[in-house]
């Protein structure tokens, strides 16, 4: 075996060897992408209640919450808007419109969902008012740009890049995620717990979701499971049913 033989099989065997090593990439399709979209905009509610939850306790903490919450928002901001824009269009279908704005419930739940999940870990109101600031002081003390980076959350890292090439060219949202507009607790109306004996006896694991309040207006989606099935607006108790 001649010198120019043995470097053929040395180069081979060290492709193969880097190959075996590199970490392998998940295959991108849309069911995934749609999840880690999901997932930024969770933890997007999520971050968002904890800083606004921290801010008002006013004093040094307010003003350590505030720069936390724009570092952050400085080191995710491209990837949220992404994420948005992506899960808007993925939920298109299942969309109405009430009094102006294009509403989701799937959002509206998402969001609820992780404003809870902020409330319940910090549990200011079950603490004294030095415990709800030593609270705050150590769970903003774990939050920096790069332990916070959402690029790099084991469910989303793989999916980032490609998230970001849905960038949407109006960058200037309100609301995440934008099909919820800032709606997460709504207290239920007079007509509310006829509905849910209504829905319930369709779907026994059905969940009635309070989206509206004002009466004599009022609005609501009903989940089967993890899905909405359909929407109820009503006016002095009587409701129209939209599917979805």
């Amino acid at each position: 075996m001649n010198r120019h033989t043995l470097l053929s099989l040395s180069a081979l065997c060290s492709v193969l060897l880097q190959a075996c090593a590199a970490p392998s990439t998940p295959p991108t399709s849309p069911e995934s992408l749609a999840q880690a979209a999901t997932a930024v905009l969770d933890e997007a509610v999520y971050y968002s209640t904890l800083f606004s939850s921290c801010a008002s306790l006013g004093g040094e903490i307010e003003i350590d919450a505030i720069s936390k919450q724009q570092d952050w928002l400085n080191s995710n901001n491209q990837l949220l808007l992404s994420a948005d824009q992506l899960y808007s269009q993925q939920q298109a279908a299942n969309t109405f419109e009430y009094q102006g704005k294009t509403l989701a419930p799937t959002a509206i739940k998402l969001a609820r969902e992780a404003k809870q999940r902020a409330i319940k870990e910090l549990s200011l109101n079950q603490r004294t008012p030095f415990n709800q600031v030593k609270t705050c002081e150590f769970r903003l003390s774990k939050i920096n740009a790069s332990s916070n980076n959402l690029a790099k959350h084991p469910k989303i890292a793989p999916y980032a890049p490609e998230l970001l090439t849905h960038l949407p060219l109006d960058q200037a949202i309100a609301n995440i995620p934008s099909l919820a507009a800032g709606i997460t607790e709504v207290a239920p109306g007079p007509t509310y717990y006829k509905l849910v004996k209504e829905h319930e006896s369709k779907c026994p694991t059905g969940f009635t979701l309070s989206i509206v309040n004002q009466w004599p207006k009022e609005a609501y989606a009903n989940f089967c499971g993890d899905s909405s099935v359909e929407v109820l607006t009503c006016d002095w108790g009587n409701c129209e049913t939209k599917k979805l």
